[in-house]
C-alpha cells in the first residue's frame, strides 16, 4: 500500500486574505510516497499546484511521519508476536488477524491483532492506536464475544505496561478501587488470562 498525504497551504490563504477581497482558492497538495532502494520516493503527480520552496519542507514532514509509522507498526508487530508465543506456551490456541487503522499523523495502515482461545473462552488482543495522552501506543484485550474490556497495554518508559482490573463476584468484572499496572511479562499476562477464563466460565 502506498501512503498518500494531503495538505493545504495556510500561508497562502493568509496572503490571499491580506491582499484584500474574497480569499482565493487555497492550494492543495496530494503526495504519494513509496519506499525506494535509496529511501523514500515522492510522487507529486496527483496535484496540479506547484509547491515551490515549500516542497522540501513538506517532504521532510512526510519523512518524519513515515518514520513514526514504521516505529509504531514494528512496535505493535513485535508485541503481538510476543503475546502469541506466550499464549501458546500457556496452552492457548491463537490466530493472527489484521486490523486497519486510520491515524491523523501517519495515515491509513494495517497492524496485526490476535485471537486467543482456550476451550470456550475467547479473547481478542487488538491494537487501538499509535498514541494517547501519556503513552505511545495502546493495545486492548477483550473478552469475546461481548467485547468486555479486560486489560489495556500502554507503551511508555520504553516498554509495554499492562493495566488491568481485578475480578470479583461470579461472572462479573468489577474494578478494584485501584487499577493494577505493571510492566508486561509472561507472568502478568498469565494472571490476566487465568482470571478471565475463570470469570468467563
Amino acid at each position: 500500500m502506498v501512503p498518500s498525504f494531503s495538505r493545504s497551504s495556510p500561508r497562502a490563504f493568509s496572503r490571499n486574505v491580506a491582499q484584500g477581497g474574497a480569499p482565493k482558492r487555497v492550494p492543495q497538495f496530494i503526495i504519494a510516497v513509496r519506499q525506494a532502494p535509496g529511501g523514500l520516493a515522492f510522487d507529486w503527480s496527483g496535484t496540479s499546484d506547484d509547491p515551490g520552496a515549500a516542497g522540501e519542507e513538506m517532504e521532510a514532514e512526510i519523512a518524519a511521519r513515515m518514520h513514526d509509522r514504521e516505529i509504531w507498526i514494528d512496535r505493535v508487530t513485535a508485541l503481538v508476536a510476543q503475546v502469541d508465543q506466550w499464549a501458546k506456551e500457556m496452552g492457548w490456541s491463537t490466530r493472527r488477524l489484521e486490523k486497519r487503522l486510520d491515524d491523523a499523523r501517519i495515515g491509513k495502515h494495517r497492524v496485526p491483532a490476535l485471537l486467543i482461545q482456550q476451550d470456550t473462552c475467547r479473547a481478542l488482543f487488538e491494537p487501538i492506536g499509535r498514541s494517547t495522552p501519556g503513552a505511545d501506543g495502546v493495545v486492548d484485550l477483550y473478552l469475546m464475544p461481548a467485547y468486555d474490556d479486560i486489560a489495556s497495554h500502554y507503551y511508555y518508559d520504553s516498554q509495554w505496561n499492562l493495566h488491568y482490573n481485578t475480578f470479583r463476584g461470579a461472572n462479573a468484572v468489577v474494578p478494584e478501587p485501584r487499577e493494577k499496572a505493571e510492566p508486561l511479562s509472561k507472568e502478568a499476562l498469565e494472571t490476566v488470562l487465568a482470571q478471565m477464563r475463570q470469570n468467563a466460565a
